[in-house]
């Protein structure tokens, strides 16, 4: 029997129960091996519920047709009842389901026309600097006290909540100080951006419920890096900037840790 596979959230591919929990103590795919457990007592509870209806049905069935030829039309009037009560329950249990496992089955979209959102570009302030958002051309530009950085989209996604990653590089460009001028390198980053009258339900990376703390009246977005060359991003300090509603950067962070408001 072919064994069920579930998707990784650190790999992005799919691997069977048993690898997870072969890697439970393992810090890197403990989160991964708790969700996977989690999904599995999950659908456990679920096919056990739909067993028991299924069973009581079929006694009943069974228990109607023993019954005296006197007794049929008495019980079939039960039986019908007691079927419409079963079916209403599996619906119930249906719709606790789909109502508990939502979020976890919708899917982000990709994006392939950016002008869809141009409504969303425009300049976005932050405590101490700007940046500004260009859906038409596919691009952001940082507009700090530094140089002015230009960065490139490479992907956009449209998860459930109406919220957007956009995933971006460019050339950054800065000064060391050290007497040899400016430098540049190639850097990867990702906007979280929420729509104005919107709010961010879930880290869509984790699956991790959170609470927009925001000022929902404008569109808003802020910043996660990537320690991959733009292969995978850490979207966790992306999210928590929205639940804390972090209006200014924790001494020595870069600002990019922060919430960028639009102001047209």
């Amino acid at each position: 029997m072919k064994q069920k596979k579930y998707s990784s959230q650190k790999t992005r591919s799919q691997h069977t129960y048993q690898f997870f929990k072969d890697r439970r103590n393992d810090p890197a795919w403990h989160a991964d091996f708790l969700r996977v457990r989690t999904i599995r007592r999950r659908n456990f509870i679920l096919k056990s519920g739909l067993s028991l209806l299924i069973l009581l049905i079929g006694f009943t069935i069974f228990k109607n047709y023993r019954q005296p030829s006197t007794d049929k039309a008495i019980q079939t009037n039960n039986l019908k009842e007691s079927s419409n009560s079963a079916e209403t329950s599996t619906s119930k249990i249906t719709d606790s389901s789909k109502t508990s496992s939502q979020a976890s089955t919708q899917q982000p979209i990709i994006i392939k026309n950016y002008t869809r959102y141009s409504n969303y570009s425009g300049n976005y302030q932050a405590s101490a600097d700007s940046c500004l958002l260009d859906f038409e051309k596919g691009t952001l530009t940082s507009t700090g006290a530094t140089k002015q950085q230009i960065f490139y989209f490479d992907k956009v996604i449209l998860h459930p909540d109406n919220s957007l990653v956009i995933n971006i590089h460019g050339n950054y460009h800065y000064n060391a100080d050290d007497g040899q001028g400016e430098r540049q390198k190639l850097m990867h980053l990702s906007i979280l951006l929420a729509p104005a009258n919107k709010k961010i339900q879930q880290n869509w990376q984790t699956g991790t419920k959170i609470e927009d703390t925001t000022d929902t009246s404008k569109n808003r977005l802020t910043f996660a890096n990537s320690d991959d060359n733009g292969k995978t991003f850490n979207m966790e300090p992306a999210y928590t900037v929205f639940s804390d509603n972090s209006t200014t950067p924790p001494a020595g962070q870069s600002s990019y840790t922060t919430l960028y408001t639009f102001t047209n």
